[in-house]
């Protein structure tokens, strides 16, 4: 087997050469031939992946955050070549919503030692595809104000002061949400997309369940009008409240698109992508990703 492995040292603070002599060690263990690209500014990825595709690479794995996962991911839609991935980034949504260990090590041998393929749904926005969800409001400015600097340096919680911050500025604004061929008018201060059950549980706990393999995405809508009307809504979140007034949640088989008066930031996996309008697609089980069958624990996985 031929592998490529996509390495993205800036997506987190793993050490890339305690990575590259792991995966040395489990690689070579089953002789998987592999050569790596490590990421650099400017990298045109979609177009080094196409050309080791064509040159008949069987694998192609990701050392890296959910922006690459992502990125790399509309290489492989729609083909039968499995993706692997190393979760090495802040919030490695992709890879806990897909069971994979974020242990360095753990998650390389994993990949090495033949776990089952699951096809995953996408979503098409434009000309490329996405894994996790889309968003606009406040989530949107919250990583458009965020630094890469402040998240290598303070992962997760760097998104924290970004947020209190556009959550006191927000402003809830009159958008049109068009669920497959039907509109619905809102104001509202935060409209996210999702195909990950992760983040659908997190926000709307006791909504519909999304799962990112049952060939639906979920339209989350917060229409919220003060600071006050956040904080309830959060605690409601907290609480696993059954009804939340300021909360709606629509089911989206096909498309769902997004109007708003005035241009507003669009995030999808943790990027700006653009502004508004934009229109968001379900493409289901388009993309082959390389998993196990359940949670297991990292020394396990070393021990194989």
């Amino acid at each position: 087997m031929r592998a490529l492995v996509i390495l993205n040292s800036h997506a987190g603070d793993n050490e890339t050469q305690v990575l590259r002599d792991m995966l040395r060690h489990h690689f070579s263990a089953v002789r998987i031939e592999y050569e790596i690209h490590e990421v650099s500014r400017g990298d045109r990825l979609v177009e080094i992946v196409e050309r080791r595709l064509r040159d008949g690479v069987d694998l192609v794995v990701v050392a890296g955050g959910d922006g690459t996962v992502s990125e790399v991911s509309n290489c492989l839609a729609g083909r039968s070549t499995p993706l692997g991935i190393i979760p090495t980034g802040t919030g490695n949504l992709i890879a806990r919503e897909l069971n994979i260990p974020e242990e360095t090590e753990a998650a390389i041998a994993l990949i090495a030692n033949a776990p089952r393929t699951r096809k995953i749904d996408v979503m098409r926005i434009g000309k490329r595809v996405y894994i996790l969800n889309a968003s606009i409001g406040i989530s949107a400015s919250v990583i458009g104000g965020t630094t890469r600097k402040n998240k290598n340096r303070f992962g997760r919680i760097a998104y924290i002061g970004t947020a209190i911050l556009e959550v006191l500025l927000s402003r809830p604004q009159h958008l049109v949400v068009e669920v497959d061929g039907k509109a619905h008018s809102y104001r509202a201060a935060e409209v996210a997309i999702m195909n990950c059950g992760l983040l659908g549980r997190m926000l709307y706990p006791r909504g519909p369940d999304i799962r990112i393999d049952d060939g639906y995405l979920g339209v989350w809508i917060l229409s919220i009008k003060t600071v006050w009307d956040y904080a309830r809504y959060l605690i409601g979140v907290i609480a696993g409240w059954a009804a939340n007034p300021e909360a709606h949640f629509i089911k989206v088989k096909k498309i769902v698109s997004i109007r708003s008066n005035v241009p507003l930031l669009v995030q999808a996996d943790g990027d700006i992508i653009g502004t508004t309008p934009v229109d968001v697609e379900i493409l289901p089980g388009m993309l082959n990703v390389l998993v196990s069958e359940k949670p297991v624990p990292a020394q396990e996985y070393k021990a194989a």
